[in-house]
Formats: C-alpha cells, structure tokens, sequence
C-alpha cells in the first residue's frame, strides 16, 4: 500500500469514528411505564386561575409509537381513563392524542386531548389541549416518571 493510501484509509477511519462515536450518545429513551403530574388552563374559563388538575399516563413505548391510557380527573373528583388513539415519541419529543367518553350525570361527553411536548429519563413537559363538549381548551403540562420501563 502506497504511502498516500494509507494516509487516505487512516483519515476515513478516524473520521468515521468520530461520525459513528458521535451517534451513540443519541441513545433512546423507552418511556415505558406509568406517569404523573398536573396540567394547568391556559385558555377557558379556569385560564390565569393557578388551579391545577392531576394527569396520571400509562405507557407503552415500541419503536417510534406509543399506546396506553391518560387518567383525568372528572366531576366529584372521580378519575376516567381516555385511551392514546395515536402517540409518537421520537428524538426527545412526544405526541399524544388519546379519547374517551366522560359520563356527566347521566348524560356522556366526548372528549379529546392532545400533549405535545418533551421527554427525557426522568420527566416530561409540554403544552397540550383538551375537547369538551365541542370546545377546545389549552393548557400546560408536567410529568414525572413513577414507574420505568420493564427490565430486559
């Protein structure tokens, strides 16, 4: 092997070590497990009044998509469940929508919910918004993880 060859092939390693070296600290995050926090009205009636509600998630992370459930709290303080519809979590970033139906006194509403935000080991945070009876309504967002992902 020529004396520039060599050369050639020594600087397509070292560059390809440091190309390659550089991804493996993008190792991704399974956020698997169960989640809570509280969610805060940024638009609405309760919007600027402080008052937070919990939000409690169960998920389930595989690849790119993520399934499970949003636990609310409805009225008389009685939790119901909204199930993921479409979820994604991706290069530190989330996207759920999930939808149920809320039993009002006797009468059911349809609710939606989307959560966009972002997610590392431990926490996750973002701004999201809720349909509820046909109106929308915005709010931020914050969970923690209570339970990881199950080991391997």
């Amino acid at each position: 092997m020529t004396r520039l060859r060599r050369h050639l092939v020594v600087r397509l390693a070292i560059g390809a070590a440091l190309l390659f070296g550089g991804c493996t600290t993008l190792v991704p995050i399974d956020v698997t497990g169960e989640w809570t926090g509280t969610f805060v009205w940024t638009s609405g009636p309760q919007a600027g009044s402080g008052i937070e509600s919990p939000i409690s998630i169960m998920l389930v992370h595989e690849g790119r998509d993520v399934t499970g459930t949003v636990t609310l709290m409805g009225p008389g303080s009685q939790p119901f469940d909204l199930s993921i519809t479409s979820g994604q979590a991706a290069s530190r970033s989330i996207d759920i929508q999930a939808a149920g139906t809320l039993d009002a006194g006797g009468s059911t509403v349809e609710i939606s919910m989307r959560l966009e935000g972002d997610y590392d080991e431990s926490a996750m945070s973002g701004t999201g918004s809720q349909t509820f009876s046909g109106t929308t309504y915005d709010f931020a967002w914050e969970l923690v993880r209570i339970s990881g992902p199950p080991e391997p």
